[in-house]
């Protein structure tokens, strides 16, 4: 069967309904009634599960936490896993993030490659399998889960309740395989203490500290507001002014009155991927500790406590070197850090890491030298997220036919990979991760302008339908 044929007939319905799911802002919200995840993140589950009804598939809501499309027949089934939840848009979009926008062969929207059009095109490649016809011993489960970005509260409701894929493939990286995906742990740090003593005017009154959304995306934006005399400010302005650099980050100082405005501009990007980014946050952590080293003291202990632990044991790393946990291994490479959040409220300081881990470690090697080190600081530390690492065998039938279909398509032979990125194939035995960009293409994800290519929504189809055939068929 020509799969791709297939794909390119269907070309205009597969932008289509691409569009209309990048159109639904599925960003995790506020809990409802049957909507665990909030009325956006509903939305686009009953919009998936509508669309795969339409086309002929068995189809379930999972009490709002999940849900799947399903064909064939077989005990054994293929599980095909997808996220209809993306991470907030963000700052800096030259595009409407939630209104597809086509350019140049480009779909510019969030979640065009993390994860709707994937998903998308999974959808259509089931559907050619269908119409073709084709015999399957195995069934084939299309997977929606609803908050792979903040938590996995919904592929693991669908694992409480529903039956486990006897294998499955997740088009939520990029090929040719990934059967080696690095362990994740978030761990949130906070402080609250009382005021210090007031120095006279070398003080400065921290109003605000704010940057990023969560903590798998490295910041773009981070700002602070500060008060004191004007004299002091305008100090305090000139060394923030200092860690501009070409091109990035970016820094603006306002002063208005009695306040200082600083913003910090970097890059944004994936957390997995933190070298990649220029963080917003650590250097506006680099610009107080400058305002500490040149004699000011800030109102709040809090404040002065994160920036010299940020300063003391992360500064601008992203390996984890200064805390002891910069760990590498053949297989899966080096430790990955983070700092995605900052805020200032009240008196209390939070900040969030995430941290990508080499398989041959486990969360305590991670976990009890980040909370030495903070405890020098009367720094609290709450373990969050975390998901164990996965390895898969090269050698495994799921393994090598995967990597049968990418030849097949690019005329590459290629070895299995290891990434940063968590995918849902760590939420089941004998899963990997597979699709949906080539190697060395990125597509933006976690930051501004994220996108896929028309091409690939097309191609992308064709492969999955054929892994289908060699996974599932007789």
């Amino acid at each position: 069967m020509d799969f791709l044929a297939f794909a390119e007939k269907h070309k205009d319905e597969i932008i289509k309904s691409t569009k209309e799911l990048v159109s639904i802002p599925s960003v995790e919200g506020d809990p409802e009634p049957g909507m665990p995840m909030g009325e956006p993140v509903n939305r686009s589950l009953e919009y998936t599960l509508e669309l795969c009804d339409k086309l002929g598939f068995r189809t379930k809501n999972i009490d709002g936490y999940a849900g799947y499309a399903e064909w064939g027949s077989g005990e054994e089934m293929v599980g095909i896993l997808g996220h209809l939840d993306v991470v907030p848009a963000g700052e800096g979009w030259t595009k409407p993030p939630f209104d597809l926008t086509i350019e140049d062969g480009k779909a510019y929207g969030r979640g065009t490659s993390d994860n709707k059009g994937p998903t998308i095109s999974a959808i259509y490649a089931l559907k050619a399998v269908k119409d073709a016809g084709i015999t399957l011993k195995r069934r084939v489960r299309l997977i929606f889960g609803t908050n792979e970005e903040s938590g996995w509260r919904g592929i693991n409701y669908y694992k409480l309740h529903e039956e486990a894929p006897t294998m499955a493939f997740v088009p939520d990286a990029s090929y040719p395989v990934i059967n080696v995906e690095k362990g994740i742990i978030h761990v949130e740090l906070t402080h609250s203490a009382k005021a210090n003593a007031d120095p006279g005017g070398k003080q400065l009154q921290v109003l605000e500290l704010a940057g990023g959304h969560r903590a798998n995306m490295v910041p773009r934006i981070a700002t602070c507001k500060l008060a004191g005399p004007k004299k002091a400010l305008d100090e305090a302005a000139g060394l923030f002014q200092a860690l501009a650099a070409e091109p990035l980050p970016k820094v603006d100082t306002i002063v208005e009155g009695d306040t200082l405005t600083v913003t910090i501009e970097g890059l944004a990007g994936h957390g997995s991927t933190p070298d990649a980014g220029v963080n917003a946050v650590s250097y506006l952590i680099q610009g107080l500790h400058n305002a500490a080293q040149a004699g000011f003291i800030f109102d709040q202990e809090a404040v002065t406590q994160i920036v010299a632990f940020l300063t003391k044991y992360v500064g601008l790393e992203t390996n984890g070197s200064s805390l002891g946990i910069n760990y590498e291994d053949d297989l899966s490479g080096t430790l990955t850090l983070n700092v995605g959040t900052l805020s200032y409220k009240d008196g209390k300081v939070k900040m969030a890491f995430d941290i990508r881990y080499p398989v041959t470690k486990n969360v305590p090697d991670i976990v009890d030298p980040i909370k030495k080190a903070s405890n020098e600081y009367g720094l609290t530390l709450t373990p969050g997220h975390a998901n164990e690492p996965l390895h898969v065998p090269e050698d495994s039938f799921l393994v090598q036919q995967l990597l049968k279909v990418y030849e097949k398509h690019t005329g590459e032979k290629a070895k299995p990979l290891s990434i940063g990125g968590g995918t849902y194939a760590r939420a089941f035995d004998n899963a990997v991760a597979f699709g949906a960009t080539m190697p060395g293409q990125q597509r933006n994800v976690h930051r501004e302008d994220e996108f896929a290519t028309i091409d690939e929504l097309v191609q992308n189809t064709a492969i999955f339908a054929d892994a289908i055939v060699l996974l599932a068929g007789e």
